[in-house]
C-alpha cells in the first residue's frame, strides 16, 4: 500500500493598505480605546457613588464630654449617633478605668461597659454622669458597631474634659426653686442635650 501525502500550499498575498483602509483602522482603534476608557470611568464612578451613599447613610458614633449647670455643676460623657442609620454597638472599650468616676450609688456596676450591648438610633445619645475631677488625661476608646449591615471599627483618643468647663453666665432668680428651674432651662437651651 502506498501512502500519498498531499501538501497544500497556502499563499498569502500581501496587498498594501489603502488610505481609506488606514483611516478605517485608526477609527476602529480610536473607538475601541474610547469604549474601554468609558467603561473604566463608569466603573470608577459607580464605585465612588456607592462609597458616598454608604458614608452619607451610615451611623457615625461620637464621644465627647459635656458639662451642665442646673444650680449644681454636673459632667457627662456623651455617646451620640450623628449618622443617618441605627448603630448596634458590639464593642465599647477604653484604656481608662471609669470605676472611681461614677457618681451613682452602685460602685460594682460598670455603666460604660453597658454601651457594648446597646443600639443607638440616629440623633439619639447615651449619657453617663462622671466626676469631672477624676478624669485626668485623654482616653482612647475602641468601638465596633454595625450599621446598615456593615461592621465599622474605630479607635479614637479623646480628651473628655477639654473645654467642658467654660465659664458661662446665668441670669439670677430670687427664689431658690425658681433659681434651679431658671438655670435648668437655660442649660437645656444652651446645651440641647
Amino acid at each position: 500500500m502506498i501512502l500519498q501525502t498531499n501538501i497544500l500550499s497556502i499563499k498569502v498575498i500581501a496587498t498594501p493598505l489603502t488610505t481609506s483602509d488606514l483611516i478605517q483602522l485608526v477609527g476602529i482603534l480610536a473607538s475601541l480605546i474610547t469604549s474601554i476608557i468609558a467603561i473604566i470611568i463608569s466603573i470608577v464612578t459607580t464605585h465612588q457613588n456607592s462609597k458616598m451613599i454608604e458614608e452619607s447613610s451610615r451611623a457615625v458614633i461620637g464621644i465627647y464630654g459635656e458639662s451642665i449647670n442646673t444650680g449644681v455643676p454636673m459632667f457627662y460623657m456623651v455617646v451620640k449617633n450623628f449618622g443617618n442609620s441605627t448603630a448596634t454597638i458590639t464593642k465599647f472599650e477604653s484604656d481608662f478605668d471609669f470605676a472611681d468616676c461614677y457618681t451613682a450609688s452602685s460602685p460594682t456596676r460598670n455603666y460604660i461597659e453597658d454601651l457594648s450591648h446597646c443600639t443607638i438610633a440616629p440623633g439619639q445619645s447615651r449619657i453617663c454622669r462622671l466626676d469631672y475631677s477624676k478624669i485626668k488625661a485623654p482616653i482612647t476608646f475602641e468601638l465596633e458597631y454595625y450599621s446598615s449591615g456593615k461592621k465599622y471599627s474605630e479607635k479614637n483618643t479623646i480628651d473628655l474634659t477639654a473645654a467642658c468647663s467654660m465659664l458661662q453666665q446665668k441670669i439670677a432668680t430670687e427664689g431658690k426653686e425658681w433659681h434651679t428651674i431658671s438655670y435648668t432651662l437655660q442649660e437645656m437651651l444652651q446645651k440641647n442635650l
